[in-house]
């Protein structure tokens, strides 16, 4: 199934799109089924003389990946460059996440990359832009009402990776979700995810998938990340520095997981509610 509908459709919602080259046979393979849309950042630094600095790996893919890589980047000013209306290698496996069932995110997903550097690319830790953002919350919203769905067939590649993918950093995905509900003229489908903002202490710090460290890392974290706290949880107790603590951070960004509490930096004892249990 082709979405050569997609640069009207984006335009339709007063979306802003570069169409580039011949987006409409560009293709990553033929097995194409979308039900919703995948978020991504590309980990590239942009700014507003560089807006796209990813457009072109995107395009034509990596050594170990051909392209195309998206369906559309999102450019440093919000502008969509739509790039194929077919298969991308986008999403590889999806584990499964919301109403997205495990399989083939290649085929199962349409996929935004979110041109900005996240959680270090280059050495430089980026939020999106606000215009990037808004034009996402759009552009997501009017795609899912033509593919007849709602919100929670919006998700991010962190929540539906296999592989311990941690992109798009710095944004609360229910929060996100909420925003396409609205554009969508509808309720959220998940309350935003409220949360403290705090950073990472120490370089190299595990996010796992439960609060012991013999749970699966499916993220690591530079020192001085900046990290959305939403609860307390107790765990494992973890001895650092002849400090015991039990208590660990259960974080929705940049990854979803736990971090020990000894690593935050308001220390073991966190000015946030406990997880319920």
């Amino acid at each position: 199934m082709a979405i050569s509908w997609l640069a009207d459709v984006l335009r339709g919602a007063g979306v802003e799109v570069v169409e580039e080259g011949d987006w409409l046979a560009r293709s990553a393979g033929s097995s194409f089924s979308p039900v919703g849309v995948l978020w991504h950042h590309t980990a590239a630094p942009s700014s507003a003389s560089n807006p796209h600095p990813a457009l072109n790996i995107c395009i034509n893919g990596r050594s170990d990946l051909p392209g195309p890589l998206c369906h559309a980047l999102v450019d440093y000013h919000g502008v969509f460059h739509v790039i194929s209306a077919n298969r991308a290698n986008h999403a590889g496996r999806s584990g499964g996440s919301g109403p997205i069932p495990a399989g083939d995110g290649n085929t199962l997903m349409i996929g935004w990359e979110i041109d900005y550097a996240g959680d270090g690319g280059g050495g430089v830790q980026q939020r999106m832009t606000q215009a990037q953002y808004d034009a996402s919350i759009v552009a997501t919203a009017a795609v899912l009402d033509r593919l007849g769905r709602d919100s929670s067939y919006a998700r991010g590649h962190r929540e539906t990776s296999t592989t311990g993918k941690i992109d798009p950093s710095y944004i609360d995905l229910g929060s996100m979700r909420a925003d396409v509900a609205a554009a969508q003229g509808g309720t959220p489908t998940d309350p935003p995810s409220e949360g403290t903002q705090l950073r990472a202490t120490v370089g190299n710090l595990n996010v796992r998938t439960q609060p012991t460290t013999s749970a699966a890392v499916v993220a690591s974290l530079a020192n001085g990340t900046v990290m959305t706290v939403q609860c307390q949880a107790v765990g494992e107790a973890v001895t650092i520095g002849g400090n015991t603590s039990r208590n660990w951070a259960k974080i929705t960004a940049p990854a979803s997981g736990y971090v020990t509490c000894h690593y935050v930096e308001t220390g073991p004892n966190l000015r946030v509610s406990a997880c319920p249990v």
